[in-house]
C-alpha cells in the first residue's frame, strides 16, 4: 500500500488512533521504497557484464603441433587455462584465413578441445584421411578464446613466396584474430632446422617485423633448439618425440611469462579506462 493512501484512510479515524497510527505508516512507506530501490540496484548489477572474462586458449599450428610437442604445450597450459588445439600438417598462416583457398591436409590432423578429440597421423606406413583445416574466424568465434597461441611458419621456409607475400599474411593472420574475442597473441616462431637453416632466419625476421607492426609477442625457438640428423630427427625438420617434448618444456617459462604479462597488461587498461 502506498504511503498517502494508508495516511488517507488514518485521518478517517480518531484523532487519538491517528496519532499512534501515522508514524507506523511512514515507517512502512519508507521501508516499501528502500526495498524496492535495493531490487533495483541489485537487478542491475545482476545484467551488468563482469569486467573481464578469465582468459581462455586457442591455439593454432601445423604438423610440429600435430605431433608431441602440441600436446605436451597443451597440457601444461590446461593445467591453468581452456585450451582448445588444432594443428594441421603442411599448413602455414594463409591457409587459416577467410577469403583464402581451403587447405587439405594430407599427412596429419589433430584437433583437442574440451569436448571432443580428433587425431589423424600416418599409420603402419598408411596416410591419414585427408582433413580440411579449419579457418581461423571460425574457430574464433565457436571458442571465443582471448588468448591466440600460434605455432605456424616452418612450411613458409621452402615456399616460393615473396616477402611482400608473407608480410601481407602475417597482418592479415593478426587482423582477423582481433575481429573477434581475441586480445592477447603469442607467436611461437619455428625451431631450428637443418634443412632449411638458409632460409629459416628469413621468416623469422618477417615474424619479428609483423609483431612490432600488430603488436604481438613472439617466442623465438631457435633459442633452445639444434637440429642434429639422427639425433633429434630423420629429415631435418621435423622433431622426435623426444626432441619435441624437450623443446616444449623449455619455452614453457617463456609462454608463462608472455600469458601474465599479457593478462597483466589487460587488466591494468581495463582499470585505466574504468
Amino acid at each position: 500500500m502506498k504511503l498517502d493512501t494508508l495516511s488517507m484512510r488514518i485521518r478517517k479515524w480518531s484523532p487519538l488512533v491517528q496519532a499512534a497510527l501515522l508514524p507506523l505508516a511512514f515507517v512502512i512507506g519508507v521501508g516499501s521504497f528502500v526495498l524496492v530501490a535495493s531490487g533495483t540496484q541489485k537487478t542491475s548489477r545482476d545484467r551488468s557484464a563482469p569486467e573481464g572474462s578469465p582468459p581462455s586458449i586457442l591455439m593454432v599450428g601445423d604438423s610440429l603441433s600435430v605431433g608431441k610437442f602440441g600436446e605436451v604445450v597443451q597440457g601444461h597450459l590446461a593445467q591453468k587455462y581452456p585450451v582448445s588445439a588444432y594443428a594441421s600438417c603442411g599448413s602455414s598462416p594463409e591457409h587459416w584465413l577467410t577469403g583464402e583457398p581451403d587447405f587439405i591436409t594430407k599427412c596429419g590432423y589433430r584437433a583437442h578441445t574440451i569436448d571432443s578429440y580428433v587425431f589423424r597421423d600416418f599409420v603402419n606406413g598408411r596416410p591419414p584421411r585427408p582433413t580440411l583445416t579449419p579457418k581461423l574466424t571460425k574457430l574464433i568465434n565457436k571458442h571465443k578464446p582471448t588468448i591466440l597461441i600460434v605455432q605456424l611458419g616452418t612450411n613458409w621456409m621452402d615456399r616460393n613466396l615473396s616477402d611482400a607475400q608473407m608480410s601481407g599474411y602475417l597482418d592479415r593472420f593478426i587482423k582477423e584474430a582481433r575481429r573477434g574475442s581475441v586480445q592477447e597473441v603469442i607467436w611461437i616462431a619455428p625451431p631450428d632446422s637443418s634443412r632449411l637453416r638458409r632460409t629459416q632466419g628469413k621468416v623469422h625476421g618477417l615474424i619479428r617485423q609483423a609483431s612490432k607492426r600488430d603488436g604481438f609477442q613472439v617466442i623465438d625457438s631457435r633459442e633452445v633448439t639444434r637440429y642434429v640428423v639422427g639425433k633429434t630427427g630423420g629429415d631435418g625438420i621435423h622433431y622426435n618425440s623426444e626432441a619435441s617434448e624437450a623443446w616444449a618444456r623449455k619455452i614453457q617459462g617463456d609462454l608463462d611469462s608472455k600469458l601474465s604479462r599479457g593478462i597483466r597488461e589487460r587488466k591494468f587498461s581495463r582499470l585505466k579506462e574504468s
